[in-house]
């Protein structure tokens, strides 16, 4: 728990570094465009990795403690494969497109947006791909280091440095700049993470690897986890993208600076993840039965949701000093966008980590349908609200999605499995100190 919540305090003061730097640098012109890039780059990544990320921490989760290297050279195999085809493709893919979306630029922006999007693509899935098989492997510290989007410390605080580095050395690359130097956070935490996964594929007997064998294999095996994460990645963006297509740039900035703060308040509960995910995996496999794991979830919500309360305050409290503390002046009217939005993240943490539950227990079907409801919903009620209201109604309409999204993910989840994840007022804590991750 020490070691826990000392990643997460890293990892919010990079986060904040990010956003801070990235907002006075670019300003409410381009920060919306910024925060809309990166949203795409992460998108591209999952559908590059075809969900091989996640069904690794779980499989490899249950390969731990068992001695059977033919299928962990499977799992290693199915790396390769996508590592060499699926991932490279998207992101080549998504340069493509900002080459032609940024046809009123000059060459040389043009070729660094391009650029700096295959990075992201390629290096933000990278990322994702051998963290998730650390925590697979037991490497739970290490893997609380590592997880920007979960909350590591070691991507965050890295690419706030590089991001404040780039702003300073060369402030007239702008957003394309930005872009790169985000890019480059990941370097160290990529290569960091493949050597030690590497390590203990070392010597690994089984099939021997064929690219196209492999990967047919990998996608078979892994589209329900492609879906669902692909899904969940559309919860959580598809409001900047309407609004990037629908409002003014100003407006589009404004919800992206307001969604990015309020975004902090989940980063407990996914942080927390990186601890739970691979308990959850090995649950059956150690027959832990469903009382003992619904306990361990619920007492795991309810700290995440402490974390999380704590870190409200000063976000309801004074909303308009927040904003201005973290982006600069010019922001202002991101301030009913982070109150808004933070009741939504608010309501995510208490319910817990519902969907990771279902993913790790083999019902990752069942996760996917709830986040693609969502993600349909959210363009059904997002686009008329953006239309008629602007940018107050887009707000709005995310918080209800996001309402219905978490509310339902918690209801399928007891259904599904037969355990609750939400907080409870007798949390066990001793449960939390005892279980290894």
């Amino acid at each position: 728990m020490v070691w826990f919540a000392a990643s997460y305090a890293g990892a919010v003061l990079g986060f904040l570094g990010v956003n801070a730097a990235a907002g006075r640098w670019l300003g409410p012109d381009d920060f919306g465009f910024f925060i809309g890039t990166l949203a795409a780059a992460g998108l591209l990544s999952q559908l590059g990795l075809v969900g091989s990320h996640r069904s690794g921490l779980r499989e490899v989760a249950r390969l731990r403690d068992v001695d059977d290297p033919e299928a962990m050279a499977v799992l290693r195999n199915g790396v390769r494969a996508v590592s060499l085809t699926t991932l490279p493709l998207a992101a080549l893919a998504g340069a493509a497109g900002v080459w032609f979306a940024a046809d009123d630029a000059g060459t040389p922006t043009r070729v660094a947006l391009a650029v700096a999007l295959l990075l992201l693509v390629v290096l933000g899935g990278q990322q994702q791909l051998w963290a998730n098989y650390v925590r697979g492997l037991g490497h739970v510290r290490f893997a609380s280091m590592l997880e920007g989007r979960s909350g590591g410390a070691l991507v965050a605080g890295l690419q706030a440095a590089c991001v404040f580095v780039a702003w300073w050395a060369a402030p007239q690359w702008g957003l394309a700049g930005a872009l790169l130097a985000v890019a480059v956070g990941f370097v160290v935490p990529v290569v960091s993470a493949r050597a030690v996964v590497r390590r203990r594929w070392r010597g690994l007997s089984g099939p021997e690897p064929r690219l196209w064998r492999d990967l047919r294999l990998t996608v078979r095996r892994d589209w329900r986890f492609l879906s669902a994460q692909v899904a969940t990645f559309l919860n959580l963006s598809t409001e900047i993208w309407i609004a990037g297509l629908l409002l003014t740039p100003v407006d589009t900035s404004m919800f992206s600076a307001g969604q990015r703060l309020a975004l902090l308040l989940v980063l407990p509960l996914t942080a927390l993840q990186v601890v739970l995910a691979p308990v959850v995996a090995r649950a059956a496999a150690a027959h832990l039965d469903d009382n003992s794991l619904e306990r361990l979830l619920r007492t795991g919500a309810t700290v995440a949701t402490a974390l999380s309360v704590t870190l409200a305050l000063p976000l309801f409290v004074a909303p308009g000093p927040v904003i201005e503390l973290v982006y600069g002046p010019g922001f202002s009217a991101a301030v009913p966008v982070l109150v808004l939005v933070s009741l939504g993240s608010l309501g995510n943490v208490a319910t817990g980590m519902a969907g990771t539950t279902l993913s790790m227990l083999g019902r990752e079907d069942v996760a996917a349908k709830v986040q693609w409801q969502g993600a349909v919903l959210r363009w059904v009620v997002g686009v008329p609200a953006a239309l008629t209201f602007g940018l107050p109604g887009l707000t709005v309409s995310a918080l209800i999605v996001s309402a219905f999204v978490f509310t339902v993910m918690w209801w399928r989840t007891r259904r599904a499995v037969g355990v609750a994840t939400h907080v409870t007022l007798r949390p066990e804590l001793s449960l939390l100190r005892r279980t290894p991750g």
